[in-house]
């Protein structure tokens, strides 16, 4: 499976970084960093390989498209926190452009799970909020998620689970912030 293949690589690329650190001479020294340039296009290939099975992974779990259930997050998470949610701040909440989100929504209404209506007050605003079968939706894959990620923490360790989240979220920053560096250039 091709999947198991990358993961082949980096470990032979550790396995070699590791027999180089006991060599010795000018030689071994320029070979260590050759092999360290490998380890991280290998590290690369890894984390394409790791996303793509997470999100095959992912989409297993659910019911309907992961784009769908996350706007249904987002609506749920900031009209907890805002109360009306208007569809210009879930774009910029979930870093989509306007006719994605927009595309996102109609769906989502043809499928009821949301309702849009212009702002009583203003016009040009769009608010949209869950209807009942939208909270259903929701509720029905947060649970299933939540049953699985719960037999996920049994077999791995509520530790070891909560320190992977925290490396999962600290890399999404970081990474986040390099990407801002590098489109501003």
């Amino acid at each position: 499976m091709e999947f198991e293949e990358a993961g082949s690589s980096k470990q032979s690329a550790q396995q070699i970084i590791k027999e180089k650190a006991a060599g010795e001479g000018p030689e071994d020294a320029e070979q260590d960093r050759a092999c360290e340039q490998k380890v991280c296009a290998d590290d690369y290939k890894e984390l394409i390989v790791q996303m793509r099975k997470a999100h095959i992974l992912f989409q297993q779990m659910s019911s309907i498209p992961l784009g769908e259930l996350t706007m249904l997050l987002a609506i749920s998470r900031q009209s907890e926190r805002l109360g009306a949610v208007r569809v210009s701040g879930l774009g910029a909440a979930m870093r989509l452009s306007r006719p994605a989100v927009s595309r996102m929504l109609h769906t989502l209404e043809k499928k009821g799970c949301i309702q849009m209506k212009n702002g009583e007050e203003d016009q040009r605003y769009v608010y949209v909020s869950l209807t009942e079968k939208g909270r259903e939706v929701l509720h029905r894959e947060m649970h299933g998620g939540y049953c699985i990620l719960e037999r996920v923490r049994e077999r791995m360790g509520g530790q070891c689970l909560h320190e992977y989240l925290d490396y999962c979220e600290r890399f999404h920053e970081i990474l986040s912030e390099e990407i801002i560096k590098l489109n501003k250039k």
